[in-house]
């Protein structure tokens, strides 16, 4: 600890590489270097993740760039922004740098740039440009087909890009102008010096020296500022598989050799309820029935058998149709609490007149004994359903159609509730949800304005990163072919989940169709193509299999081959 880590990012560099580095190092202060165009400017949460392992380890996070949306990344995360390098002062610079510097700025040419130009000359009326073979000039785009019946289809464009709309032979001339200038002026100002006929070669001393100058300027530009830039169009094929893969909340990181990856359990329950026109009509004799609830003060527990009779204060007879074990009441005095339990209950004869309201009933099998009074029954709601004449019913497609509608918003319902629970965590739609008996007012064929239904569902289910299935996928596809996956246009598909008994675990197949392009030997091109000129740099990439086509700039206008300094090479995959 107390020591800084710097982590230069590369713009192919994935977020879980380079987020285990920052993660296991033991520097108390962590910079990071991050191109333009990296992967990073795609994801804020990227720098969300790096900020809340900042706060936790206790690190000291700093980043630099010159990309703009990740330094706006980095500020919605309270992330500490280091200036550029480039932005500072030279004062540090070498005279060989600061000469470059300077060139560079007065003849306006980026080193490497993507738009890199030049145009040189030491008056201020530029010259004829001198045309180079096979170069082709800026405006256009062409490119060069190579043909061969045994080889495929191939091409590669060589440009230069001089700067538009800026005369750089103007700012060469001004600044030996100047320079000229003083000269002239500090010669004039010193009295001292004997005054002597001048001939004409000493007046055209200055012109000569301007001359001169430029030309060793010219030299300096050629020798420093020539680049390249190389884009690669690899190879690409259709992607179209399916595997096997299982999520587990016993596993912890990916298991690449059985396609395992950790997976956290969720489970959710719920009920949902409707109400249903009946549908059926037809000559009905049907008893009232509703729901009540059995109390018993006695510090005894009764069994009710089924038939036990219940009275209302009109005097009617009500049954419950099944035995009932009613619990004992606990408690004594102002404590005292009820043993209670519910039932359903039918009315002795068919009519309408046991339609009755909520009432408190009695147990006419206790009459004459004490239980008379320790036990009695309440209804909530009023009894309904008695009718001797024509009616509306329920029929089968009543009751199938309220089933399968409460049935698809209970899904929806657990499956939102799930997803709520799981975050970013994957839960697949294809969860199995299991439901329980619907209850309703009335069954099939009984008389009933409307159907009443309430269902219930459970869900368990496993849940998981999609960035581990990513893995998974480009796993497979590396080692299946000499290959990367390609990310744009992929589409993954989850297909047969099942849970094993006690939930711990979730297999499932993953279908998986794409792209993929051929691997380019970067490290290769760039040991080989440095010196090479255009016809060789035809012939090189001409014999390149995994290559579909390639495009090289030169930069500046007068540079006809690639520089043998490797850092003047700029190699671009092109995938799009």
């Amino acid at each position: 600890m107390g020591s800084t880590k710097i982590i230069h990012v590369l713009k192919s560099d994935g977020f879980d590489e380079v987020f285990d580095l920052f993660k296991n190092t033991d520097a108390s202060e962590v910079i990071f270097v991050f191109p333009k165009g990296s992967k990073f400017a795609k994801q804020e949460k990227y720098f969300t993740a790096i900020k809340r392992e900042a706060d936790s380890s206790s690190k000291r996070v700093s980043i630099m760039t010159a990309d703009p949306v990740i330094i706006g990344f980095a500020a919605q995360n309270d992330l500490e922004l280091l200036e550029a390098p480039e932005n500072k002062k030279r004062q540090s610079e070498s005279p060989e740098q600061i000469t470059k510097v300077i060139a560079s700025e007065l003849i306006g040419i980026s080193e490497e740039g993507n738009e890199e130009r030049a145009m040189l000359t030491a008056t201020k009326k530029p010259g004829q440009l001198r045309v180079i073979k096979d170069i082709f000039r800026p405006e256009t785009e062409h490119q060069i087909k190579i043909k061969d019946s045994k080889i495929k289809p191939f091409s590669i464009e060589l440009r230069r890009e001089p700067e538009q709309g800026h005369d750089v032979a103007d700012d060469i001339t001004q600044v030996w102008a100047s320079q000229k200038s003083s000269d002239a002026k500090g010669l004039n100002g010193n009295r001292n010096i004997l005054k002597t006929r001048s001939g004409g070669i000493t007046k055209r001393a200055p012109m000569f020296f301007v001359a001169g100058a430029s030309m060793v300027l010219i030299l300096i530009l050629y020798a420093t500022l020539g680049s390249a830039q190389i884009i690669i169009t690899p190879q690409k094929k259709e992607l179209s598989f399916q595997i096997k893969a299982s999520a587990l909340s016993s596993v912890t990181e990916i298991n690449f050799d059985f396609n395992r990856i950790p997976g956290q359990r969720f489970g959710f329950k719920d009920e949902v309820s409707g109400t249903f026109t009946a549908s059926g009509t037809k000559e009905v004799v049907q008893k009232a029935r509703g729901r009540i609830t059995i109390y018993n003060k006695s510090s005894s527990s009764q069994r009710l058998v089924a038939t036990t009779r219940f009275k209302s204060p009109s005097g009617l007879i009500y049954r419950i149709p099944e035995t009932i074990e009613l619990p004992p009441a606990t408690g004594v005095g102002v404590n005292l609490k009820e043993g209670s339990r519910e039932s359903v209950i039918y009315a002795d004869k068919a009519g309408a007149e046991y339609n009755i309201d909520p009432a408190t009933f009695t147990i006419p099998g206790f009459e004459g004994s004490s239980k008379f009074d320790e036990f009695y029954a309440k209804s909530n709601e009023p009894m309904s359903g008695g009718i001797i004449g024509p009616s509306k019913v329920i029929t089968e497609e009543d009751l199938t159609k309220a089933q399968e509608e409460l049935r698809i918003k209970l899904k929806e319902n657990i499956l939102r509730s799930l997803k709520d629970q799981a975050g970013d965590l994957k839960i697949l739609d294809s969860t199995e949800i299991k439901f329980d008996a619907p209850v309703t007012n009335a069954g099939v064929g009984e008389a009933a304005e409307a159907l009443e239904i309430k269902i219930k569902g459970t869900a368990s289910t496993m849940a998981f990163r999609e960035t581990d299935i990513l893995e998974l996928v480009k796993k497979y596809v590396t080692e299946n072919g000499d290959s990367e996956l390609l990310e744009k246009n992929l589409t993954i598909a989850y297909l047969n989940p099942q849970n094993n008994s006690d939930g711990s675990a979730m297999s499932f197949d993953i279908k998986v169709t794409g792209q993929s392009a051929a691997k380019i030997n970067q490290e290769k091109i760039l040991k080989d193509v440095p010196g090479m000129n255009s016809d060789a740099i035809r012939e090189y990439f001409k014999n390149i299999k995994e290559i579909k086509s390639t495009r090289v700039k030169f930069s500046p206008i007068w540079v006809n081959s690639v520089p043998r300094n490797v850092s003047k090479i700029k190699l671009i995959i092109d995938n799009e």
